[in-house]
């Protein structure tokens, strides 16, 4: 058996400890499919490598450009990573990634293209073709894609495509989630953990999600941490709310970016700590660097309540041009009331319509009060 043959065995055993120093060796000496399993490991929670879906990306395009079709596939797959001139790269070799993994044939092309497929799909016929892809690698029990397959069909999961939402069922998700947990993968612990804290799909027994949730952030799951502590901080006592405040930092100082404005939300608003203005602009930062909307936004009503309007305007600029709708809202306030910039009631217009079309219920109300002022200016 090769060393590579012998590390993929030990991944799909889920023996990571044993798996990372070999496939971490093998990619530090030029090996394009370890470099695969290196941007897994640092994609997702197996409690070896650290979370960091920037040194994930690193490795995909690294092993893409020495000729990896499953790092090109991760590379289609988390596209958001790359930069403009990287994703081009990327996309321009779409057909060269999908054909080289069809070749491949293994358990984890399939999973990979099932995948990639799925969030792709055009038709219930592509739908249920990638549903089919990731039934067969999970049927040679390869836990990530019995996970995928829970992910697929969990009513949870807001960002699966319309199509896939059509098809979402708990009670399948469930059943595919327990057979990731039986290899020990932290995430389905995670997600089970929320079947079982909201009552759907299983009776509800907030005890084994607490549990669940804990085995998960043990494992390194930092977004277990983060879901435990804000169970802690909303539904808790004062000893509890300082439990939630240790773990949600524990998950933040480990990279999450959830974790992180959570953190900034603690110290901003003294839950489960004492109220500090400055770590709360620290942790909101942090956050908004990776990414974070609600963080850019709450760094820029900071502040606003400070006086600092052109910092202010341009966080809002920021999280808006992302089409978050409460930035959206802020900067139709800077402006309708100049904040930070010059005052433009059309500006102010567009932005909260804009924000009321992604829904935002402030939004409307502000746009249709400022559409009954202008009414009334022109009567005068």
């Amino acid at each position: 058996m090769t060393d590579m043959e012998n590390a993929e065995t030990l991944f799909q055993e889920y023996k990571m400890k044993e798996a990372y120093p070999l496939f971490e060796k093998m990619a530090s000496e030029g090996n394009s499919r370890a470099m695969y399993f290196m941007a897994l490991f640092h994609q997702y929670y197996m409690g070896c490598a650290p979370w960091s879906p920037k040194k994930a990306i690193g490795w995909a395009l690294k092993g893409a450009r020495l000729g990896d079709g499953l790092c090109g596939l991760f590379c289609l797959l988390h596209f958001n990573e790359l930069s403009h001139e990287e994703y081009h790269e990327i996309t321009d070799r779409r057909e060269e990634w999908i054909s080289l993994a069809e070749k491949d044939g293994s358990l984890y092309a399939m999973e990979a293209l099932g995948c990639y497929e799925m969030v792709n799909a055009q038709s219930e016929e592509e739908v249920d073709r990638a549903f089919h892809l990731l039934e067969e690698a999970a049927l040679k029990n390869y836990w990530k894609a019995w996970n995928d397959l829970g992910q697929f069909h969990d009513s949870h999961v807001k960002d699966n495509p319309p199509l896939v939402q059509k098809k979402a069922d708990n009670r399948k998700a469930i059943d595919c989630y327990r057979k990731a947990l039986e290899a020990g993968y932290p995430d389905a612990m995670n997600r089970l953990a929320y079947f079982y804290y909201t009552g759907v799909g299983v009776p509800q027994d907030k005890k084994e999600a607490v549990s669940l949730f804990r085995k998960a952030f043990a494992k390194g799951h930092l977004r277990a941490g983060t879901a435990l502590g804000l169970l802690y901080l909303y539904d808790g006592n004062d000893r509890d709310k300082k439990e939630g405040f240790r773990m949600t930092r524990k998950a933040a100082d480990a990279g999450d970016p959830v974790a992180m404005g959570n953190v900034g939300n603690c110290y901003y608003y003294g839950n489960g700590t004492k109220k500090d203005r400055r770590l709360a602009k620290e942790y909101y930062q942090k956050a908004s660097d990776l990414g974070m909307d609600s963080s850019t936004t709450q760094l820029g009503a900071i502040y606003h309540e400070e006086g600092n309007d052109k910092k202010a305007f341009a966080l809002f600029q920021k999280a808006a041009d992302r089409n978050f709708p409460e930035a959206m809202g802020w900067l139709a306030a800077c402006y309708q009331y100049g904040y930070g910039t010059e005052k433009s009631t059309e500006a102010a217009l567009e932005w909260l319509e804009k924000a009321a079309a992604f829904g935002s219920e402030d939004a409307k109300t502000a746009l249709r009060y400022l559409q009954e002022e202008l009414k009334e200016a022109e009567k005068k």
